[in-house]
C-alpha cells in the first residue's frame, strides 16, 4: 500500500528556488530526513520502506532543480553549501529539534557536508554507498570502468575523438552546459545509457538496448537530471574528499551505520574503509555481492535494519 503524505508544501529558498517537501508517518514520531542521490535525481516514496511509519516521522524533499522542486533543472544558485543550508532551513521550518539523517550515494556526500556544520542537530546517521566527490572516483566511473563495461563505454563514446574520450566527464559536461539543445539531449541520453550499463553489470544482466523516449516530459527530466549532475561533478561537487572526511571525523557523538555493497561499481567500496578510518565508532556493514542501488534487496534490507536499530 502506497504511503500518503500527511503534509506537502513548497518552501522558497529566497534566491529563486522553491523546494518540494513532504512528510510521512506519525506527525509526532521520531523524525528522520532522507537525502536523495544524484545530484539531480529526486526523492522516491520507496525510501519510506526503510522506516516504521507508525512510529517515525519521515521528511522527503527534492533538492534544488530536481524532481518537483522548481525551477526544474536550474543550476544557478545551486551548489553543495546551498543544499546544506536548505536541509537546515527545512529542519527549522518543521520545528524539528534533532533528527536522523539517511543518505545514499550523493545523498551520503550531502549528509557528511551537513554533519560538518550541524552535527548537534543529528541524533543518528545512516550512509549507504557513500560518494566522496574525489577525482579518484570520477576517473574510476568515467574512464577506468570501460574495462568492466566495454560495450556500454563504447556506446557512450561512439564517434568521439581520442581527446574527447580521454576526459569523458569534461566532454559530457561541455555538451550539457554549453552545447546546443540537440547536443545536450544527446549527451544526457548517452550518460543515462552508460549508467544503465553499469547497473546491469552489477546485477549480472545484459545491457539494455539503445531506446530513446518519445515522451517530451521524460526527455526533459533526463536532461534536467544530467545537466545538474554535470554542473556538480564538473566542479568537484563544490567540496573535496578531505573536507568530507574532516566532517565525518566530527561525528564521534552521533551513532552511525555505514552500508556498502562489495560489488558496488559506482562508488568504490574503498570509500567505506576511508570513512570507517575517521569514524571508528561507526558500524560498517558490508553486503556481499550487493551493488550500489538501494533497490538491491540486500541493501534495502540493510537500510531497514539500520534505521530500526538506530531509532531504538
Amino acid at each position: 500500500m502506497t504511503a500518503i503524505a500527511f503534509d506537502q508544501q513548497y518552501l522558497p529558498t529566497g534566491d529563486g528556488h522553491t523546494l518540494y517537501v513532504a512528510q510521512y508517518g506519525k506527525p509526532d514520531g521520531a523524525p528522520a530526513v532522507v537525502l536523495h542521490g544524484g545530484p539531480g535525481s529526486s526523492a522516491q516514496t520507496s525510501m519510506l520502506d526503510w522506516f516504521d511509519l507508525e512510529r517515525q516521522r519521515v521528511v522527503l524533499f527534492d533538492q534544488r532543480g530536481a524532481g518537483l522542486s522548481t525551477p526544474q533543472g536550474e543550476i544557478s544558485h545551486n551548489d553543495s553549501m546551498k543544499l546544506v543550508s536548505d536541509i537546515e532551513m527545512i529542519r527549522q521550518h518543521l520545528q524539528i529539534e534533532r533528527w536522523m539523517v539517511v543518505g545514499g550515494s550523493w545523498g551520503a556526500t550531502l549528509a557528511l557536508l551537513y554533519a560538518g556544520q550541524h552535527a548537534a542537530q543529528m541524533n543518528a546517521l545512516v550512509l549507504r554507498g557513500s560518494f566522496l566527490a574525489s577525482a579518484r572516483e570520477m576517473t574510476w566511473f568515467f574512464q577506468s570502468l570501460q574495462a568492466m563495461v566495454p560495450a556500454g563505454w563504447r556506446r557512450l563514446t561512439d564517434g568521439w575523438s581520442d581527446a574527447e574520450k580521454s576526459n569523458v566527464l569534461a566532454t559530457l559536461s561541455h555538451a550539457l552546459l554549453s552545447g546546443s539543445d540537440a547536443e545536450a539531449n544527446e549527451a544526457a541520453r548517452r550518460w543515462g545509457l552508460y549508467e544503465d550499463a553499469v547497473v546491469q553489470a552489477m546485477s549480472g544482466t545484459q545491457s539494455a538496448s539503445d531506446t530513446a523516449s518519445d515522451d517530451a516530459a521524460a526527455t526533459a527530466r533526463v536532461l534536467n537530471k544530467f545537466r545538474i549532475q554535470a554542473h556538480y561533478l564538473s566542479q568537484g561537487c563544490f567540496t573535496t574528499e578531505t573536507a568530507l572526511l574532516e566532517s565525518a571525523s566530527r561525528l564521534q557523538d552521533v551513532p552511525a551505520i555505514l552500508i556498502h555493497g562489495t560489488h558496488d561499481l559506482i562508488c568504490p567500496p574503498e570509500n567505506a574503509v576511508l570513512l570507517k578510518r575517521v569514524m571508528p565508532h561507526a558500524v560498517l556493514r558490508w553486503n556481499g555481492k550487493a551493488g550500489h542501488l538501494s533497490t538491491d534487496p540486500a541493501i534495502a534490507q540493510a537500510l531497514k535494519e539500520a534505521v530500526k536499530e538506530l531509532a531504538a
